[in-house]
């Protein structure tokens, strides 16, 4: 191209852009993710503890049910941060929720107590 048509149409060839990348904050990442599901947990024992009957049982299933969404909503973040090429976070969750699930094995263990 000649200099007109690059000054036309405003191409510069002699400068760099310089892209920067964020850098990616774990602990901020693992904090608000562990601290939802804490707060979570103590609101629903707290409401356990207050409850009696039959209704100690409702609100245990919907405790699962809570715990069940924010692990499939962990799993989704982890495929949208893999889309956006954030690997770092992506490993943070997909090793966040192996402990999880490790720690719900644990807790299936511990109440049911299977005997193999």
């Amino acid at each position: 191209m000649d200099k007109e048509l690059k000054e036309l149409f405003e191409i510069k060839e002699d400068e760099k852009i310089l892209v920067s990348e964020e850098k990616q904050d774990i602990q901020k990442h693992i904090l608000i993710r562990l601290g939802i599901l804490i707060a979570g947990t103590i609101g629903f024992i707290v409401i356990i503890l207050n409850s009696n009957g039959w209704d100690v049982l409702g609100y245990l299933i919907f405790m699962f049910a809570f715990h069940a969404v924010w692990l499939v909503g962990i799993l989704i973040e982890t495929f949208i941060l893999h889309i956006n090429n954030k690997y770092t976070l992506r490993n943070t969750n997909l090793i966040f929720t192996a402990v999880m699930l490790v720690l719900y094995c644990i807790g299936y263990v511990t109440v049911f107590n299977p005997q193999f």
